[in-house]
């Protein structure tokens, strides 16, 4: 599924978006060029099996440019937009030694015209109190989001001048903002709200 012809995205942050983009590839292209170099300069004859040490060097490379740069995400993903049906949030709780990590996943079930609807699961780490999905939802049911490639969550499309919304997710690292904010507090990019 495509993006809506219909949906039209701010020009400044298309710019942010492009620009994002292609520094990810360029980054990428840079740890490939890296892992080359090194496939090059290492004499792997020696070795009883001299293709697999160029080939792990180049797996590396990949791993590298999916974590560093989230090549993963442009690659394998595809863009699409759609209409959340339905939010479900719980919290996953792990005990570690003499303590406990608390997580909080939220699962969006989005309408995207195909057979069966999309899921997506948005992962948040150490909330503590009241489940801010329901008292403060970032997303609500009925809202339309659209998903660009090489983004890390969803961004809300439709968004009403009277919506009471005070929360805002960043479509790049995920993290909460609030609504007065037009950048992510944490990765600086541009909000669209």
């Amino acid at each position: 599924m495509a993006i809506d012809k219909n949906i039209k995205l701010p020009q400044k942050f298309l710019e942010q978006y492009r620009k994002n983009i292609v520094f990810r590839m360029f980054v990428s292209i840079a740890l490939f060029t890296t892992a080359g170099v090194l496939c090059a300069a290492i004499d792997f004859s020696e070795t009883r099996y001299p293709v697999m040490g160029v080939v792990m060097i180049m797996v590396v490379g990949f791993v590298l440019s999916c974590l560093v740069a989230g090549l993963h995400r442009i690659l394998f993903r595809k863009s699409w937009s759609g209409t959340i049906t339905e939010i479900d949030a719980d919290y996953h709780i792990r005990t570690k030694n003499k303590g406990f990590t608390k997580k909080l996943i939220v699962t969006l079930t989005i309408d995207c015209g195909e057979k069966t609807p999309r899921k997506f699961e948005l992962l948040h780490e150490n909330m503590d109190g009241e489940n801010k999905y329901f008292t403060e939802a970032p997303y609500k049911v009925g809202d339309t989001v659209v998903f660009l490639r090489g983004m890390k969550y969803p961004l809300r499309y439709n968004i009403d001048t009277e919506d009471t919304l005070t929360l805002f997710v960043c479509p790049y690292c995920g993290d909460i903002n609030k609504a007065e904010r037009d950048t992510c507090y944490k990765c600086g990019k541009f909000l669209i709200k």
